[in-house]
C-alpha cells in the first residue's frame, strides 16, 4: 500500500468518526414491570392445600395456599380454657365470700377453741401429776407442745373467719383483673397464628409463582408464593449516561410497548443514583458511555397489560 492510500484511509477516518460520535441515544429500553408481592408464612406446619396456580387471577383475601393448623386450634383451646378459668376466679372475688364459706370458718375456729381448751386442761393436769413425781418430764413437754399447736390453730382459724368477713381486697381484685387481661392477649395471639396458617392475597393481581408444593414444610419467613399487584404498572427501564442529568423525578415520558399501536404516557418516578456498571475505570472518557442508571416510569392505563413485555421510553425534551 503506497503513501497516498494510506492518507486517503486517514483522511476517511478522521470524517467518519465524529459522525459515529454525534449519533444521540433518543430511546431508553426495558420492560414492562408490576410491584411482586412475597407472600411468607410464619410457621413450619405442612401444606395441605394450595388453592391457585400460576397465573391465575387473585383478589384481595383470596385463598391462596393453607397449612395444617391442628397445633394452632390446640393452643387456642388451651388458652380459651385458661381464660374459663381466670374469668371464673375474678367473678367469685367479685361476688365475695359465701354464706357457706363463713359458716365453715366459724365452725373451724369454734373446733379449735374446744381443741384449745381441752389441750390446756390436760397441761394443767399433768402439771400438777408432775409435781408430786408421778409424771415423767417426757410427758410434761408432750402436753406443752399440744397445747400450743392447739393455740396456733384456734389463731389460724380465727384469721380465716376475720378474712371472710372482710371481703375481697382491691389488691385481689386488680390481681385478678391482670390475670384475665394477660389471657386475652394470649388468646388474641394464639387466634392471629391460626388465622395465619392460611396465606391470602393481600393486594388483586396475578399468581406469578407458586414455590411449593403439598406436603412440604416451609421454614417459617420463607416465600412460597409471589403476586404480581394491578394496582400499578410501571416501565423498568435503563438510563444511557448521557441522558441521566436530564431525566428527573416527574418527567414526563411517552412510552411504547410491543404489540400495542398507541403510546402510554408515564411519569418518572425513580431514577438510580448508581450506575448498573461501574467499573474502577469508569471516569475515563471512554467508558463513561457505557454506564446506565436504573429508572422506574409510572403508566397510565397500563393495568391490563402482561408483565414483562419489551418497551422503549422516549429521551426526555431539553
Amino acid at each position: 500500500m503506497n503513501r497516498h492510500h494510506i492518507a486517503w484511509l486517514a483522511t476517511l477516518s478522521i470524517l467518519i468518526l465524529p459522525g459515529c460520535q454525534t449519533d444521540e441515544v433518543t430511546t431508553m429500553v426495558g420492560t414492562l414491570e408490576r410491584d411482586r408481592v412475597e407472600l411468607k408464612v410464619e410457621s413450619n406446619e405442612p401444606i395441605v392445600e394450595i388453592a391457585v396456580s400460576d397465573g391465575q387471577a387473585v383478589e384481595p383475601g383470596d385463598l391462596v395456599l393453607r397449612q395444617a393448623s391442628t397445633r394452632a386450634e390446640a393452643r387456642v383451646a388451651q388458652v380459651q380454657a385458661q381464660r374459663a378459668q381466670a374469668t371464673a376466679r375474678l367473678a367469685e372475688l367479685q361476688r365475695g365470700p359465701r354464706e357457706e364459706s363463713i359458716r365453715e370458718a366459724r365452725a373451724n375456729l369454734a373446733a379449735a377453741r374446744a381443741d384449745r381448751v381441752n389441750a390446756s386442761n390436760r397441761l394443767q393436769r399433768t402439771r400438777e401429776v408432775f409435781a408430786r413425781g408421778l409424771s415423767s418430764q417426757g410427758q410434761l413437754d408432750a402436753d406443752e407442745t399440744s397445747f400450743q399447736t392447739s393455740m396456733a390453730r384456734e389463731q389460724a382459724a380465727s384469721e380465716a373467719l376475720e378474712r371472710l368477713l372482710n371481703g375481697t381486697t382491691v389488691e385481689e381484685l386488680r390481681q385478678a383483673e391482670a390475670a384475665v387481661q394477660a389471657v386475652d392477649a394470649q388468646l388474641e395471639l394464639a387466634g392471629v397464628d391460626l388465622e395465619r396458617t392460611q396465606v391470602t392475597a393481600p393486594v388483586a393481581g396475578v399468581v406469578d409463582k407458586v414455590l411449593f408444593q403439598l406436603g412440604e414444610r416451609p421454614a417459617p419467613g420463607t416465600t412460597v408464593a409471589v403476586v404480581l399487584a394491578n394496582s400499578r404498572a410501571f416501565a423498568r427501564v435503563y438510563v444511557p449516561e448521557e441522558i441521566r442529568a436530564r431525566l428527573q423525578p416527574g418527567d414526563r415520558i411517552d412510552v411504547r410497548v410491543d404489540g400495542v399501536d398507541t403510546a402510554y404516557e408515564g411519569r418518572v418516578r425513580w431514577v438510580s443514583a448508581d450506575a448498573s456498571f461501574t467499573p474502577y475505570f469508569a471516569l475515563t472518557e471512554h467508558d463513561r458511555s457505557r454506564l446506565s442508571y436504573l429508572a422506574e416510569i409510572d403508566l397510565e392505563d397500563a393495568g391490563d397489560l402482561p408483565s414483562g413485555l419489551p418497551l422503549e421510553a422516549e429521551r426526555p425534551r431539553d
